[in-house]
């Protein structure tokens, strides 16, 4: 099928994170049915989510991996100026819900896997769930394992511009709950606010930011100036149920994105201990999600050749977190190569461009080659 059509006609399932993600993968299964590629349906963390798993040659561990997610964020048609589910061209884009990041992808490997003669190993696809959600696809293969073995080296199709990325921080989601005692405000002594107590937290938590800004590792020189250093965020606070009670419980959400080569454990004892030095009132931490670093070694298979075909020659980091970081747990290769700017990404009008998707259609047939043998 023709990379347009098989793209409109992905946009136009409606793959959201919080639908179950079965219509697409039936769509895909039927779309290979009679062909020479096997699909196996995974089942993933819970009821209604499945991976999908596509293979073209024999189990092997030699050969090449494609990676992308089937779900997309929502969209609401209110500020769109076209219908986001379906697949509209405009000024050398296509526009539509997912067109980059990231059924693009999918489209353009869904097409590879379809061509390609492998006479060298294998040729795989792996489709995840959720990764909108928190990578929790991923990260019940890097849990429960694949049912057969397939190839170390990675491509994941997420939009970088058409640049190859072998590194990119985590994110880790934290809540930092604040116990205090409730009263009437006619009688405050008779309470113990926690809303105050967890402001005096939100302003150590900023201050500790300050700091981490002035910080620098080993990887942090391939990311831009203003994504060189660990990034905590508080983004929600939840206290109080009325103007004339004193809050007995204040719940903070707090983001934190880790260079790749920073120790996790070190920097949420540096928490604690900055919310130790202010909160008089009883208070816990806990990790609500762990989306791993990626840190793929510069002298991996796919980096060298996939970075000396399209002529890069430094290694690029990006401060989002991908299915990379657990598939890297599980001992696979990953590195990030796709069409379309992860800046237009989760937007009203998300677009990709149809140029960088025609070179990224050749650029992945370039790589299947070399690594499969194969003769897209």
């Amino acid at each position: 099928m023709e990379l347009k059509q098989l793209l409109t006609e992905l946009i136009a399932i409606d793959s959201t994170s919080s639908l179950s993600n079965e219509p697409i993968v039936a769509y895909i299964e039927r779309y290979f049915d009679g062909s020479d590629v096997q699909c196996k349906r995974l089942p993933a963390h819970e009821e209604g989510k499945f991976n999908l798993l596509l293979t073209n040659g024999e189990q092997s561990e030699e050969g090449l991996t494609l990676c992308g997610h089937m779900d997309t964020v929502p969209a609401s048609t209110q500020r769109w100026q076209s219908n986001p589910w379906t697949l509209t061209e405009r000024d050398g884009n296509w526009y539509a819900r997912g067109s980059c990041d990231m059924k693009g992808f999918v489209a353009i490997a869904l097409g590879a896997i379809e061509r390609a003669e492998v006479t060298t190993g294998c040729l795989s696809l792996l489709l995840v769930c959720d990764e909108e959600l928190g990578s929790f696809g991923a990260k019940h293969i890097l849990e429960n394992g694949l049912p057969v073995s397939i190839p170390k080296q990675v491509i994941i199709g997420e939009p970088t511009s058409l640049q190859v990325v072998r590194l990119h921080k985590g994110h880790i989601s934290i809540r930092v709950s604040i116990e205090g005692v409730c009263a009437h405000t006619g009688s405050p002594h008779l309470g113990k606010n926690a809303l105050i107590a967890g402001g005096k937290v939100i302003c150590a938590l900023a201050n500790l930011s300050k700091q981490y800004e002035t910080i620098r590792t080993e990887t942090s020189s391939y990311f831009p100036k203003v994504a060189k250093f660990p990034v905590l965020t508080t983004s929600t606070m939840k206290s109080g149920s009325a103007i004339n009670v004193v809050p007995d419980s204040c719940i903070i959400g707090v983001g934190l994105r880790l260079l790749p080569d920073q120790n996790k454990d070190e920097v949420i004892a540096e928490i604690k201990e900055a919310i130790s030095g202010v909160c008089d009132l009883p208070w816990k931490l806990e990790e609500l999600g762990d989306n791993p670093t990626m840190l793929t070694p510069s002298s991996s298979p796919i980096n060298l050749w996939l970075s000396q075909y399209i002529g890069q020659k430094d290694s690029i980091g990006v401060s989002f977190g991908t299915d990379g970081g657990y598939l890297s747990r599980g001992g696979y290769e990953c590195v990030l190569y796709g069409a379309g700017d992860i800046g237009v990404a989760h937007k009203p009008d998300e677009y990709v461009p149809i140029s960088e998707m025609e070179t990224c259609v050749k650029t992945i047939d370039a790589a299947v080659q070399h690594f499969c043998g194969g003769n897209p």
